[in-house]
């Protein structure tokens, strides 16, 4: 499976891009296929919704696999084709999967796009949001921090042909009079997905599956068998606010076969200094999500943790369980510096 690729449907040709974050014009976008499903499945309407479409816009597509802000250039934009020299910067606009975004345009105020100009907007990596639709019942998704497919999502860049603005980031300051007393913390996250193996959900006999994805289907960590243990590493734990609460970490669990799973989890600064947090069993090829409450001791004083995984000793050796993913959320100081 090639991760890296995805699939358009453009003036009636199917057209393969790579993520390579530059800005792909496109005219007109007619998804046939889509159309084809509407009218053979009227129920079916809710999910395809295209309004945010104006087939008579230009829209420039840039492509996105890792959160954060993004600044597009006059040269940037200038080198897609976008005509920078015939449209008013206040009329941009960015969509994302059907929805507008906020965004900021530096130097839009005296109404056109100048080179020393540019726009910023926040990107986010393609997580499984809308895998949730391949799932019976959805509810069956073990996560959606992941895509199924592929890393990369779309953001669509066009401008209104009208004379109404784009959505724009807005800024507010004011002097506190209130005295009101600052937060000294707030909720920080450390996380790891998992995505080296993928679990084809409940299996019969081995082989057989449902067409549809079911119950633990998805891309998960390396499978461990019985007496097996695994571990995860976290770092940047720092700036720590310890009077504020203590941290938390959350664990899903894949089972991987048609059998009771029984495992046991570690924590601690070192390898050498672990201690028991929790010992569950589940069955089968569910899902289960751990919640566990945690020391300050348990993270090291340069702001590392090992978590451990190991699954109970049996006379088989088949494949028991994997981690699809680890997240520790902790209370952090608003402390820029570093």
């Amino acid at each position: 499976m090639d991760k890296s690729i995805s699939w358009e449907i453009i003036s009636n040709r199917f057209i393969r891009f790579k993520s390579d974050a530059k800005l792909i014009k496109i005219r007109r976008v007619i998804c046939w296929t889509a159309l084809f499903i509407l009218s053979t499945f009227p129920l079916a309407t809710a999910q395809y919704q295209n309004e945010w479409i104006n087939f008579s816009q230009q829209y420039f597509k840039i492509q996105t696999a890792k959160n954060g802000i993004y600044r597009l250039t006059y040269s940037d934009l200038q080198n897609a084709g976008v005509p920078v020299g015939s449209i008013d910067p206040r009329l941009i606009q960015i969509f994302h999967r059907g929805k507008e975004q906020s965004i900021s345009v530096e130097g839009q105020s005296d109404a056109s796009l100048d080179p020393s100009d540019y726009i910023e907007f926040y990107g986010q990596v393609n997580d499984g949001t809308l895998d949730k639709r391949l799932y019976k019942p959805s509810t069956a998704q073990p996560h959606d921090l992941y895509n199924l497919f592929s890393d990369t999502t779309s953001y669509f860049l066009t401008w209104n042909l009208g004379a109404t603005p784009g959505k724009r980031i807005t800024t507010f300051d004011e002097v506190n009079v209130d005295n009101l007393p600052k937060e000294v913390f707030h909720l920080d996250q450390r996380l790891i997905i998992n995505s080296t193996q993928y679990s084809g959900g409940f299996t019969e006999s081995d082989y057989l599956q449902y067409t549809y994805f079911d119950t633990g289907e998805g891309w998960t960590g390396n499978s461990i068998s019985q007496g097996q243990s695994i571990d995860y590493n976290l770092d940047q734990i720092i700036n720590i606010e310890t009077i504020s609460g203590n941290p938390e970490m959350e664990l899903l669990i894949v089972g991987r076969d048609e059998q009771p799973h029984t495992f046991e989890i570690f924590v601690g600064p070192t390898i050498s200094s672990l201690r028991s947090v929790s010992a569950q069993t589940f069955d089968g090829y569910a899902t289960n999500k751990v919640v566990l409450p945690l020391t300050w001791s348990d993270i090291s004083v340069d702001g590392k943790i090992v978590v451990r995984l190991t699954a109970a000793t049996a006379i088989n050796n088949r494949p028991q369980l994997s981690v699809s993913y680890v997240k520790l959320t902790f209370q952090q100081k608003f402390q820029a510096n570093g």
